[in-house]
């Protein structure tokens, strides 16, 4: 999925994951993520402050607590502060990512 220009002139993030892209929208105490990925991807587990990911295209298999659940384009997911998780998408796959601090990602230089 391509996003719209105005998007994609954003600054990239620097991801620990080959393959994928990430713009980034900075607030004073936020960060917002438009990801895309061509390819299916997997992030082991990890925690940070709290997230709420919004897919957009594809399918995102999270892990939480021991639970698994499966998300699809409009179904959001929350992941409180603190908690450990682990997710797996199948690509392609777009989302919006809404991070309640503002150094998730670094920007790439």
């Amino acid at each position: 999925m391509r996003f719209p220009d105005f998007i994609e002139k954003l600054p990239q993030a620097e991801l620990p994951v080959p393959g994928v892209q990430a713009f980034l929208l900075q607030a004073v105490r936020h960060q917002v993520a438009f990801l895309r990925s061509d390819k299916d991807m997997s992030m082991p587990e990890h925690s940070h402050g709290a997230q709420l990911e919004i897919p957009l295209e594809g399918v995102a298999e999270i892990t939480m607590a021991g639970e698994v659940k499966v998300f699809g384009p409009g179904e959001p997911i929350y992941v409180p502060a603190g908690v450990p998780h682990a997710g797996k998408v199948k690509g392609p796959y777009a989302a919006v990512i809404i991070f309640d601090s503002p150094d998730r990602y670094k920007a790439k230089k």
